[in-house]
């Protein structure tokens, strides 16, 4: 067994895991068949785990180690109604018109998460779209802004495999880009802000369905 793998390498791997779906709410991460599957010491796997708790993803129950975290209906309700009031204060901030160059960008983005939808290459469609809404909302210049949105939408990777559990819900996402393009295009502030709240909605009702199917309805 080798030593010395970076804890970000495997955490970056466990992420993926869990946006992908391959990983489950409530599932344990024993550090034993992780070291094994790493090829690596249990303490390069603790700093991994150690990292994806702080961002939310992963939670430590004691006696039972790590698992996936659970984010119950109450706490997606919540962490979605202040991540559509954030990115629409970032939309409201942005300087309009918006720079050709940056029209650009967002564009060669959308268009390489338009093709990892049509090659159904799943990893590519998050990684895609993360840029895409990064430097979206990164138009508004406000780094505070920015940083807070990036960590709300961290919080919620667990979900995304619902979201995007058919390939009409990864359509619907690509349309959705393809209108926010053109409002950025024509300055339409108050169509964008539509757009990004129609957009925001499918994920957590698709995440609460399916954890209603299978934990049953939580009591508030």
């Amino acid at each position: 067994m080798t030593s010395g793998i970076a804890s970000s390498v495997i955490a970056k791997s466990l992420e993926e895991d869990i946006v992908l779906g391959r990983r489950h709410p409530r599932e344990r991460l024993l550090e034993q068949d992780l070291s094994e599957r790493f090829n690596t010491h249990r303490g390069d796997v603790r700093l991994a785990l150690f990292e994806l708790e702080k961002r939310g993803l992963i939670q430590r129950i004691p006696n039972r180690g790590a698992i996936v975290r659970d984010l119950t209906p109450k706490e997606v309700t919540e962490i979605y109604a202040v991540r559509e009031e954030l990115e629409v204060m970032a939309i409201r901030t942005i300087e309009f018109p918006v720079a050709a160059s940056d029209i650009d960008a967002l564009d060669a983005l959308q268009k390489e998460h338009s093709a990892a939808v049509d090659s159904g290459d799943l990893l590519a469609v998050f990684y895609s779209n993360l840029r895409f809404h990064q430097l979206m909302f990164g138009l508004c210049r406000n780094a505070c802004l920015i940083e807070t949105i990036d960590q709300l939408a961290q919080k919620a990777y667990g979900i995304r495999p619902y979201a995007h559990a058919s390939p009409e819900a990864l359509d619907r996402v690509r349309r959705d880009h393809v209108d926010m393009m053109n409002a950025l295009r024509k300055s339409d502030r108050d169509g964008l802000i539509a757009i990004e709240r129609r957009h925001l909605r499918p994920a957590p009702d698709a995440y609460i369905s399916a954890y209603e199917r299978r934990f049953g309805r939580a009591i508030a």
